[in-house]
């Protein structure tokens, strides 16, 4: 029910906990239910929905992932979403197998072997043992090329080649490859990128890697959002309080949302087009979180809005003023309440949409 990224989250540091579609489905919605960031996700056959170089650690903690198995494809994903200096930290086995192997139901030498085969991956991939200590061990991503520019050509597991990008990461399957970060964005990498917090306002290096957008761009993004959000909160009295805690960003382009709301005590899953300019790299180069989707595969989007906003749950919609019209006769039939407002700019082709999902009950009670 994500206890570690609850400890984390108050110390600081955003973390998203990841669950698969099975029994553990239900405690991605405890997680939510607790006001910690998690979401459905599963090491599988496809790839995670995070572009490369996203995260500083990844955890994993008795997730009895078969990490050398099928030429190590899993511990591979790990390595792509895992920016160059990161840490990949293990708790459970094979870690320890010399005290715990009795505790797991095998023997000493195929625990061993296990353990084994594990460092080589981990060695072939250019990652360095950092610390081990008890049951826990933490190994750490290569800083730089050096590592990378010495494996001979036929290393194994063999490094991906110039066919499949990097950062996709929606309906993207697994390849038997390890991503070799870029050589082009040294600063990318957790030992040369800004400290907390100036790391959040910080141009990030990748913002290169985005047609048609520049320094310029994402500095007037961030100054749009900061004068937004005041007029937002005079709307929402609650916003910034400790009435909303989980918050989505349902179309966001650099995180400006998010961080323009830092400060406040929640979190938000910043949410970038999987058809539109890929920005995800930069919200989690800036220490945000996020994810892809795409709204358009789903018909009734403003239903599955209502799906997972909870009830006294808020929704502040940004539209033109004949879209905003629409879709507030649509949240009547919700059974929404909502209000038109003025966007801080006081225009009429633009207008808000302020809407609060009501508790109601179905006045047909009849059998089932």
């Amino acid at each position: 029910v994500a206890s570690w990224g609850g400890d984390l989250l108050d110390r600081g540091i955003l973390t998203i906990s990841l669950a698969p579609r099975d029994n553990h489905e239900a405690q991605v919605q405890f997680a939510l239910e607790r006001g910690i960031p998690a979401i459905l996700g599963v090491i599988s056959t496809q790839r995670l929905p995070f572009p490369s170089g996203s995260f500083d650690m990844a955890h994993c903690s008795r997730c009895l992932i078969p990490w050398t198995e099928f030429g190590g494809i899993y511990l591979q994903e790990i390595n792509r979403i895992l920016r160059p200096g990161g840490f990949w930290v293990l708790s459970g086995p094979p870690v320890n197998y010399e005290r715990r192997w009795r505790g797991w139901n095998t023997t000493v030498e195929e625990q061993r072997s296990d353990y084994e085969k594990l460092q080589d991956l981990l060695t072939s991939m250019c990652f360095k043992l950092y610390n081990k200590k008890d049951d826990i061990a933490v190994w750490q991503k290569a800083k730089d090329h050096n590592c990378y520019d010495k494996l001979p050509r036929d290393t194994y597991p063999p490094k991906c080649d110039d066919s499949l990008e990097p950062d996709s990461g929606w309906y993207t399957p697994l390849r038997a490859c390890f991503v070799v970060p870029d050589p082009k964005y040294k600063k990318s990498a957790l030992t040369y990128m800004p400290k907390w917090p100036e790391r959040l306002h910080a141009t990030p290096e990748r913002i290169t890697t985005v047609q048609g957008t520049s320094t310029s761009a994402f500095n007037h993004d961030n100054s749009k959002w900061k004068k937004r959000i005041q007029h937002y909160k005079k709307l929402l009295p609650e916003l910034g309080t400790e009435k909303i805690r989980n918050v989505m960003d349902m179309n966001t382009a650099y995180g400006g949302f998010a961080a323009a709301l830092i400060n406040d005590p929640l979190w938000v899953m910043n949410v970038v087009s999987s058809y539109g300019p890929n920005t995800l790299p930069v919200v989690f180069d800036r220490g945000l979180i996020g994810t892809f989707h795409d709204w358009c595969e789903m018909k009734y989007v403003m239903l599955e809005m209502d799906r997972i906003l909870r009830p006294g749950g808020h929704a502040i919609i940004r539209e033109s003023t004949y879209f905003v019209d629409a879709i507030a006769t649509m949240a009547k039939g919700m059974r929404w309440v909502c209000h038109k407002a003025n966007t801080e700019y006081n225009v009429e082709t633009e207008k808000m949409l302020i809407c609060q999902k009501k508790l109601w009950q179905s006045s047909n009670s009849g059998s089932r």
